[in-house]
């Protein structure tokens, strides 16, 4: 089971914080006990905004998400995250199935799991704010798939295990789409 889901259960009756997602703890809670902002009133404009955990979408000022369902909507991130149990982003449980600890087998290299997750649902190679690139042969894949896409043979001073890598790396991003 991938740890990355749930922290926060979509809210009975729609209130949450939208600067950190937390549901009220009482029902009559008027304020985030985490926050100190009232439930319901955009995140303050000093706070770091939160990210989905499953689709790594920030949040805007607002503090709202559009609705995954299409229905124009816009929720707070406790309910867009609870949404993806509808609409998921890719096979997390066939990925899940290659973890080795907090590692990713790709062909015959290891990388990060989060770093791969990452790239896969968003098809960019964007470690964020606050976090250290992992230089191996996978992450150097990702990048190079990222500039020139799958077509990228004819590098100048590619090497065989680029080539490799790429290749491994474009079988598991088809993979991972197709549900």
């Amino acid at each position: 089971m991938l740890s990355l889901r749930r922290e926060a259960q979509p809210p009975a009756g729609g209130r949450s914080c939208r600067q950190c997602g937390r549901a009220p703890s009482r029902p009559d809670a008027t304020i985030c006990g985490r926050c100190g902002i009232p439930f319901g009133d955009a995140p303050r404009a000093d706070a770091e905004l939160p990210t989905c955990p499953v689709c790594y979408q920030t949040v805007p000022d607002d503090g709202l998400l559009p609705s995954l369902a299409g229905t124009g909507r816009r929720l707070p991130i406790a309910e867009h995250v609870a949404e993806h149990d509808r609409h998921p982003v890719g096979d997390d449980g066939w990925l899940d199935a290659l973890r080795e600890g907090d590692r990713i087998r790709v062909g015959r290299w290891f990388a990060p799991f989060d770093l791969v997750r990452r790239y896969l649902v968003t098809g960019a190679l964007d470690g964020g704010r606050n976090r250290q690139y992992q230089h191996d042969t996978i992450v150097n894949a990702m990048t190079q798939l990222a500039r020139w896409g799958k077509a990228a043979d004819g590098i100048v001073g590619d090497q065989p295990e680029w080539h490799e890598a790429r290749e491994a790396v474009s079988g598991l991003l088809e993979r991972y789409h197709r549900r």
